[in-house]
């Protein structure tokens, strides 16, 4: 099935990240990124010549960021209606680029709380109001110096059973990841090296949030126990043709795992089996997110940078799969909806939190990025 745009906003600056706010079904954020480059004193936006601003996009050895290249953002919070129409920009604010950006599964410190990594080595942290959804700053968290990127942060915080307070984990372009942790004020209390190049992601066990996965451009996925100190992994498995770029913990089936990378294939795993895959399936494109539906346990929303947004459905992956004594037995792939009204990099997408059109479908928002093009469309 082909889904068709519901609503459609330029957002000026290249768009990569969008997610929908818990317990808010219309209201979603989106990041943006864009890089201006300095030649001889002068600065020169690179919107649109995509070669070039793919070659300022490489870093320098040791994950270090080219000093003549500077890298804004804008956070832009956007609600629609029930119908996924009537797309209202109500706030933005700009910073440096936006990398990532997570809600907080929860309320954090009492309120709705929105997580973002940026391109200067922090964690932003902001609030919610939620009679006037209006977001405003609550700390910044320097994970880094301001020449290494935060790449990608996840909250401890996904499922029900996960204690309180919440934690972050963050990873770096070093190559480092840290963890932020403490009640009122979060800080980094943990930092290691895990991947020789860039880790694109960092990614908690949502069953378990002692335990962090992480995947990166050394075309590795590795296991940590935040227990032991992370001194060692618990697990690598480098069977992959192409980095490891998002990890998405099942929310409703314990031991599963789903992994996509720069190859185009998406893997299942059993968390108890980290290094064989389950399944697997093409998704037509380089990897960048992965989103599994919060109550149907098959479908999983794919981010495929040149193949475009598509929502696949597992074959046998049911709520009884999480109950069954022989472990999880998912079957095939197959392609439930495709969206291809974007022109350029499929990057961020994101469900809504339980919005759904008058005929029930799902509302799903999604951005790209040379085009900096967001829609919201349904399936």
């Amino acid at each position: 099935m082909e889904a068709l745009s519901l609503s459609y906003e330029d957002t000026v600056y290249s768009a990569d990240a969008v997610e929908f706010c818990p317990g808010k079904p219309y209201l979603f954020a989106c990041g943006t990124y864009q890089v201006v480059k300095s030649e001889k004193g002068e600065g020169i936006a690179e919107d649109e010549e995509e070669e070039k601003q793919e070659e300022q996009e490489e870093q320098t050895e040791g994950g270090k960021s080219d000093p003549t290249v500077t890298r804004y953002g804008r956070c832009l919070l956007y609600e629609t209606d029930g119908e996924g129409k009537n797309l209202k920009e109500i706030q933005r604010f700009d910073g440096p680029a936006i990398l990532d950006m997570k809600w907080s599964p929860r309320p954090w410190c009492g309120s709705r709380t929105l997580a973002i990594a940026d391109a200067k080595g922090h964690v932003q942290l902001h609030k919610l109001d939620d009679e006037t959804n209006q977001l405003s700053p609550i700390e910044t968290v320097t994970c880094a110096d301001e020449s290494t990127l935060c790449l990608s942060l996840d909250w401890s915080t996904r499922h029900a059973s996960a204690p309180d307070p919440a934690s972050i984990v963050v990873s770096l372009s070093s190559g480092s990841i840290t963890h932020l942790t403490g009640e009122s004020s979060l800080a980094p209390t943990l930092t290691w090296h895990a991947h020789d190049y860039e880790p694109w992601i960092a990614a908690f066990d949502s069953w378990n949030p002692s335990s962090v996965w992480t995947g990166g451009d050394d075309l590795k996925l590795k296991g940590w126990d935040l227990r032991e100190g992370c001194e060692r992994p618990i697990f690598v498995n480098k069977r992959f043709d192409g980095g490891v770029t998002t990890i998405a913990s099942h929310p409703l089936i314990e031991n599963l795992f789903a992994v996509g990378s720069y190859d185009a294939r998406i893997r299942l795993f059993d968390r108890r089996n980290p290094l064989r895959p389950l399944t697997e399936f093409d998704a037509g494109g380089g990897i960048w997110r992965l989103k599994w539906h919060a109550s149907n346990p098959s479908r999983l929303l794919v981010a495929a940078m040149h193949g475009g947004f598509n929502v696949v459905d597992f074959d046998g992956l049911s709520l009884d799969s999480a109950r069954a004594e022989e472990g999880i037995q998912p079957g095939e792939g197959a392609f439930h909806t495709r969206f291809d009204g974007h022109e350029s990099l499929a990057y961020g997408v994101d469900w809504s939190d339980g919005g759904r059109t008058s005929e029930g479908r799902d509302l799903v928002a999604s951005c790209s990025f040379y085009d900096h093009a967001l829609h919201v469309w349904s399936c």
